[in-house]
């Protein structure tokens, strides 16, 4: 028996919680309507749904699969997710790969999801507030056809409904964000207004040190590389404060 669990990288969501029961109960349904198995992809807002920061919601799949999936190297080689989101409406999986063009790691990728006996699915995204979207996966084990549009349609509300349930927890419970003091919240405010290094020390009168210093600091607390990212972490999570 394929036991549905969840692996949490960035919010502080266990296994028996709201957000995990929501889960667990569409797995319970969907498989009911002859799914035999399903992902979710709990992403912070703005980022890839295959990178590090997204948690996995898995239902079906044999652990050997999870456990080769899981691995953020190969999860980031997985071609499908991002481009349907990009798209915006639901695909087959046999249609994403069409749609795009392939790296040699999309394409090892794809041929050990073969081996593994997986072909086809339908690919899902579903929107939220906010900015809080996720990739949904099914997987009915076997090719997708147009004649099964009438019974996949029905499911795919149910998991735009569970999505839905989910961003309301999620808000309701509030994110585990960053703390920052005042001066990296100033810093980071001067830098969604495009300013220097050099205009923010003389805007704040210090030094063009220390406000690197702070910059490094907001990146690791923000857990991102460069200063774009900062802000679209920054604006998505309320810690910019528009003036």
């Amino acid at each position: 028996m394929c036991v549905p669990s969840m692996v949490f990288k960035w919010n502080p969501v266990k296994e028996g919680n709201s957000v995990y029961l929501e889960l667990n109960n569409l797995s319970d349904q969907l498989m009911a309507e002859g799914v035999t198995a399903i992902s979710y992809h709990l992403t912070p807002p703005f980022y890839s749904q295959v990178s590090k920061r997204s948690s996995v919601f898995h239902a079906g799949y044999p652990q050997d699969i999870i456990s080769t999936y899981l691995d953020p190297d190969f999860m980031e080689s997985d071609p499908i997710p991002d481009h349907v989101m990009s798209i915006g409406h639901v695909m087959t999986w046999k249609q994403v790969i069409a749609d795009q063009k392939l790296t040699e790691k999309h394409q090892n990728f794809l041929k050990v999801s073969i081996e593994k006996g997986f072909i086809d699915g339908v690919a899902v995204p579903l929107f939220g507030p906010q900015s809080r979207n996720s990739y949904f996966s099914m997987n009915f084990g076997k090719a997708i056809s147009s004649e099964d549009e009438a019974v996949v349609r029905p499911l795919i509300g149910l998991a735009q409904s569970c999505h839905r349930r989910i961003c309301a927890i999620i808000n309701q419970a509030g994110e585990s964000l960053p703390v920052l003091s005042e001066r990296e919240g100033e810093v980071l405010y001067w830098i969604s207004r495009g300013k220097s290094n050099g205009d923010m020390a003389t805007i704040l009168a210090i030094s063009e040190a220390t406000i690197d210093t702070y910059i490094r600091r907001l990146f690791k607390k923000l857990n991102v590389h460069d200063r774009i990212s900062a802000v679209i972490v920054g604006l998505s999570s309320s810690l910019i404060k528009l003036r």
